[in-house]
């Protein structure tokens, strides 16, 4: 014999009732079953509301009812059709009843929880009529049972206690023989008086689990709308997975830590028992759903520690502390007996080994409850100033970690504090279970998704995201989204990575899609993002930032690609909210030393990551190379070198004989300069870089402290067009082919270079021997060259291409995948 449970969701319509009808007819071939059923989905609420408003003498709950009363005639209308006619005494005899229970508490303006129980019994005992008057309607004899005449409580009406031994001497009476199918409400029963009690919401799951242990049922099966035990809430983790198989204890954690699937009592009965409990999908029948058995029954070499995390959101931290209750006996037993003298549970305690401070987790609504009688507990004490007052904390959420394999396992909390702190989950508090099985977390509510999704990552997917948040759309950023195309599919299969954009603006428009994964759309969407609507450019990215932080998505990672000081402004603010930043924007760590300053100290009070190799090289690894020189204890005692590719492509074609005009306008059309050249032969973004390094080495510079030589002659200053530019540049065409003549004669060649020494930087043009590194140049290359104690006699040179969209992307990418490592 089986026990078959089904819960609202199972039987919300009339279609549904008769997809259950027809599990229930191709099982009870079979075996043998007894049914139990729930209220219709969301009738038990509003029966609570329909009451509450009676209570109050609010007429309105008249109309409630009528609602209630309009759902069900509706679904025996469509089951029954022709023959609904002949289900409708009963049912409106049952309304009846219901109406007038409601008249008499809205006369009294009183709603007792006796009241209240009886009232929400109507909720099953409509659906279990329903369900077994169509069954025996479709060809299988069902009786209805009301479990009231089975399950024996307490007087606790609305939450009561089973009296395990009279309830199960009434059900193996009442089913020591049966005839028809019988079909039982779920959730309620009767206290010895014969008042309606209910076992709590949820508590149709302890009804089959009560029966199942009673009658030492093969199975109890719930069925409900989803495939089983998730490893995390679906809803919220979209990479949950079903887990096959759990033990009695490892679901008994679940449940009482947040997971809905199951009532936190049911497991109890069948656990003692040893019958095996299975959570099954209505919807997906053929699904094998989640055992749940004895720890020796599951399978051998089930993976991974953590079985399973869940959450409670909307948790208040109540802490009682002060000096006073150190080695004083009793503290924590006066703490836990008013609470529970008051009926107020508790859902998590932690305590300092200290004894100076016990911090528990409660529902909200019993906050000020449970704050106004513990200051009255330790009334003595408050006034004495040992104890401080009860501190009350809200907004909170508890995540919990459970798995029976974590006991003994070193490493677990490691790796849940790392995940957490490397996303910049701040923990409240904690709590441990000896049996280890068990670690629950407090953290701010606005965290909880990002915690569950982090932390499953963590533990349960081979396959690590990162979700990346584009700044720009201009040549750096096509190229990116170019190459993360190209490449996920590679990075997935060999580093187990997944690289996720989610979002991507300029100043004109953005576009966020977080559940977006094809690259397609976002190689598709850089294209025609230039051609949207203007907007004001501050209120554009100010408004990209804070949906990025209001997304809140673990393992984070803001990549700019712009040449904006606005977004440069924002990295201080990214930082401190733990989102990492890659940038390929020079205008923060070159910008005003005051922003430098925030820059790097948000970075230092964070746990986010903030890489800049393409500030100085494009995708060179000179930064990295610099820190790693510096960082070793090696004295960097000069650099020097050419950090302009468009500059570098300008004096290497003229040591080929080419004219400066000429060469100028040909790195214009190639896409090397800017589109007003004057920006490159300014030496600003030289300097720029040059600068950078200098605050790498330690030195407080300002662009204004870097000597920087324009190429810009006088004649061409001022306001021009970039044409009109360009139509005068020739007239220092001879000046040029005479000075390189020159330095040709002396065994030198002039060229464009940069130097960094005893903390003074300067760019400009400067001979160099023809056997030096950078008269070899080619192209856009760049070329620094680092002089050391190490490197004294044989300078360490870092050389290669120093510009274009694709070589920067590469080293936008190439941090990225730093940062994406760091992170998982």
């Amino acid at each position: 014999m089986k026990i078959f449970k089904f819960g609202g969701s199972s039987i919300a319509s009339a279609t549904k009732i008769c997809n259950v009808a027809g599990i229930i007819q191709n099982a009870s071939s079979r075996t043998s079953l007894i049914i139990v059923v729930s209220a219709i989905w969301k009738v038990t609420d509003m029966l609570a509301e329909i009451a509450f408003l009676a209570g109050k003498g609010d007429a309105a709950y008249r109309e409630k009812l009528d609602g209630i009363a309009a759902l069900h005639s509706g679904i025996v209308r469509e089951l029954f059709r022709e023959a609904a006619s002949a289900e409708d005494s009963w049912l409106q005899e049952l309304l009846a009843e219901l109406r007038d229970v409601l008249h008499g508490v809205f006369l009294l303006r009183e709603l007792s929880d006796k009241s209240l129980a009886l009232v929400l019994s109507y909720g099953e005992r409509l659906s279990c009529r329903i369900v077994s008057r169509y069954l025996h309607f479709s060809g299988t004899p069902a009786e209805c049972i009301d479990a009231r005449s089975l399950i024996v409580t307490d007087e606790n009406h609305c939450y009561a206690k089973v009296d395990r031994l009279a309830t199960g001497k009434r059900i193996r009476e009442r089913f020591s023989e049966f005839h028809s199918l019988p079909v039982v409400t779920g959730f309620i029963a009767s206290a010895p008086d014969g008042s309606v009690t209910n076992l709590g919401r949820g508590g149709s799951d302890f009804t089959a689990t009560i029966l199942g242990a009673a009658l030492h049922a093969e199975e109890v099966w719930i069925w409900t709308d989803v495939d089983g035990f998730y490893s995390a809430d679906p809803k919220r983790v979209t990479d949950a997975q079903v887990i096959p198989e759990i033990s009695y204890v490892e679901a008994l954690e679940l449940s009482h830590a947040g997971a809905k699937v199951l009532h936190p009592l049911a497991v109890q009965p069948v656990m003692k028992a040893g019958i095996p409990l299975r959570i099954k999908n209505s919807f997906n029948p053929d699904s094998p759903g989640t055992r749940i058995g004895n720890e020796s029954g599951l399978q051998e070499g089930r993976p991974g520690t953590v079985t399973g995390l869940t959450s409670i959101n909307h948790v208040v931290l109540l802490s009682l502390s002060g000096s006073g209750m150190a080695g004083v006996p009793g503290t924590a037993s006066r703490l836990f007996t008013c609470l529970a003298r008051h009926s107020i549970n508790i859902i998590f305690i932690s305590q300092a080994s200290s004894e100076q401070s016990i911090s528990v987790a409660i529902m909200p609504a019993q906050a000020m409850m449970a704050k106004k009688v513990l200051e009255e507990e330790f009334v003595r004490e408050i006034d004495e100033r040992r104890i401080d007052p009860v501190s009350v904390r809200r907004n909170l959420a508890m995540v919990a970690v459970v798995g029976n394999k974590m006991s003994g396992h070193p490493g677990v909390s490691a790796q849940l504090f790392e995940t957490l702190g490397k996303n910049g989950i701040n923990v409240i508090a904690v709590a441990q279970g000896a049996n280890e099985m068990n670690i629950s977390l407090v953290i701010e509510s606005g965290d909880e998704d990002k915690a569950l999704n982090c932390i499953h990552e963590s533990f349960f997917l081979s396959m690590r995201k990162v979700h990346v948040f584009i700044a720009g759309t201009g040549t750096i950023a096509k190229s990116l989204i170019s190459q993360i195309r190209q490449h996920r599919l590679t990075l997935q299969k060999e580093m187990d990575l997944d690289v996720v954009v989610c979002g991507l603006a300029n100043t004109r428009v953005m576009v966020i899609d977080g559940d977006r994964k094809e690259m397609d759309y976002w190689y598709d969407t850089i294209h025609e993002m230039h051609e949207r609507s203007s907007r004001d450019g501050r209120a554009g990215i100010d408004e990209y930032i804070g949906l990025i932080k209001e997304a809140n998505r673990h393992n984070t990672i803001v990549v700019d690609c712009t040449a904006s000081r606005l977004v440069a402004e924002k990295y201080p603010e990214l930082l401190q909210a733990n989102i990492s930043v890659a940038t390929a924007n020079k205008l923060g760590m070159a910008g005003e030393w005051a922003l430098y300053r925030r820059i790097m100290e948000a970075q230092r009070s964070s746990n986010a990551k903030f890489l800049y190799e393409t500030n100085v090289g494009a995708g060179l690894p000179i930064i990295s190379t610099l820190n790693d020189l510096k960082n070793s204890g090696d004295r960097i005692l000069c650099i020097e070198g050419v950090l302009s590719g468009t500059l570098s492509f300008i004096f290497n074609e003229l040591r080929k004989g080419g004219r400066f005009s000429e060469i100028v306008r040909k790195a214009r059309d190639a896409g090397y300069t800017e589109p007003d050249p004057r920006d490159d032969l300014s030496g600003a973004d030289f300097a720029r870089k040059l600068l950078i390094l200098g605050r790498e080495l330690g030195y407080k510079l300002e662009y204004a402290d870097v000597e920087c030589q324009s190429l810009v002659p006088e004649s061409c200053r001022g306001e021009m067009t970039p044409a009109e530019f360009l139509d005068r540049l020739p007239a220092i065409d001879d000046w040029y082919a005479a000075e390189m003549e020159s330095a040709a004669r002396e065994g030198f060649t002039i060229a464009y270079t940069g130097e960094l020494k005893e903390g003074k930087a300067k760019v400009g043009l400067k001979r160099v021997p023809l056997e030096s590194p950078v008269a070899g140049l080619n192209g856009t290359e760049n070329l620094v060259v680092f002089t050391t104690d190490r490197y004294l006699m044989t300078p360490l040179v870092v050389k290669g291409p120093g510009a274009g969209g694709e070589v920067t992307a590469g080293g936008v990418f190439a941090d990225i995948l730093r940062i994406a490592s760091y992170l998982v």
